[in-house]
């Protein structure tokens, strides 16, 4: 009888030391999965990080080629059928399984809100540009979701304000300080009254919030900085081709559909449009398709590129933004960099 007690306390210890051994196990082997898997995260990371400079590099390494032949062209123009715009979109596999995908997008294929508001000499802005801007937000204004009642916009004194942070004078619009409104904010601010150096800037401007801003970004870009020009017919999406802006000899107004269907067939087909002064096979004077001025004059050719380079690894994906300024040919420059 006393054996037998004994014996099942043996074997209730060794049961004990059986469970404890198997979740030491378990413990160890959970630990040594969570540091694989962390070690194989970093990994993909740092892949996923090199493959995205990679295609920053190759993407310029496309722009530059682009930029070359376009010297040995009679009217060098950007459009859709080139090699960069091709390449736009497309995903590339590589042998370890990991992808690179690369975007191109041609800066003037949206609006310049820098080339949009255009100082003379004298200080003054022109009144294009307060009316252009103003249909600009009131386009936009009427595409956001939400009831309409819950948007609180203005779009001509919005107009005004970015104006008035823009130029180089210190009262605004109505003659008043143009500090007054930034003055009042926690912190205080005050306009910066130089060119717009990013899109997200205008969070600053007084009247634009959050939603505004983003609803906006698909329309305009701040590029190039300074002498800019204006939107690129040949790249630019339908509803940024809206935005071209002209004087119909009756009112000053926005590209109507019949406008806009006309640049998209020439596109179509194979064509291209240029300006008056260019002529060359597939080419489409703009002034066949819009008989009058466009303010601001539009960009037939581009120094400006923003290219966004997706590399995915396993479950890692890395995301760079850079923005190029192509101007002095074999030296591009790096305007902006973002890793996501």
């Amino acid at each position: 009888m006393r054996g037998s007690r004994r014996d099942g306390f043996v074997l209730v210890v060794v049961i004990f030391f059986a469970l404890l051994l198997a979740s030491s196990i378990a413990t160890f082997t959970r630990k040594a999965l969570i540091d694989h898997m962390i070690v194989r995260n970093r990994d993909d990371r740092a892949r996923t990080e090199a493959m995205a400079r990679g295609g920053v590099r190759l993407a310029t390494a496309l722009l530059l080629e682009d930029k070359y032949r376009a010297l040995q062209t009679e009217a060098p123009v950007d459009h859709r059928g080139e090699l960069w715009a091709r390449m736009s979109g497309q995903e590339m596999a590589l042998p370890d399984g990991s992808t690179l995908k690369l975007r191109i997008e041609d800066a003037a294929s949206r609006l310049n809100l820098n080339a949009a508001i255009a100082i003379d000499d004298s200080g003054n802005s022109d009144p294009r540009s307060a009316e252009l801007l103003a249909l600009l937000f009131e386009k936009v204004i009427a595409e956001m979701p939400g009831p309409s009642a819950e948007r609180a916009y203005d779009p001509p004194q919005l107009a005004a304000n970015l104006i008035d942070y823009v130029d180089e004078d210190t009262v605004d619009q109505r003659g008043r300080p143009e500090d007054d409104a930034y003055q009042q904010r926690d912190p205080p601010a005050r306009p910066y009254n130089r060119p717009l150096l990013s899109v997200d800037e205008l969070r600053r401007v007084e009247g634009f919030d959050g939603p505004l801003v983003e609803a906006l970004r698909p329309y305009v870009t701040v590029y190039p900085y300074v002498l800019g020009g204006g939107i690129n017919p040949n790249t630019a999406p339908p509803y940024v081709l809206a935005l071209l802006f002209f004087d119909d000899e009756v009112s000053l107004r926005l590209a109507d559909e019949d406008a806009i269907r006309s640049l998209l067939n020439v596109r179509r087909d194979g064509g291209w449009v240029c300006g008056e002064e260019q002529s060359a096979e597939g080419c489409t004077p703009i002034r066949s398709v819009v008989s009058n001025a466009i303010f601001p004059e539009p960009a037939y050719r581009s120094d400006v590129f923003v290219v966004t380079a997706s590399a995915r690894a396993g479950e890692v994906t890395s995301q760079i933004e850079a923005v190029l300024d192509l101007a002095d040919g074999g030296n591009p420059q790096l305007l902006s960099w973002r890793i996501r």
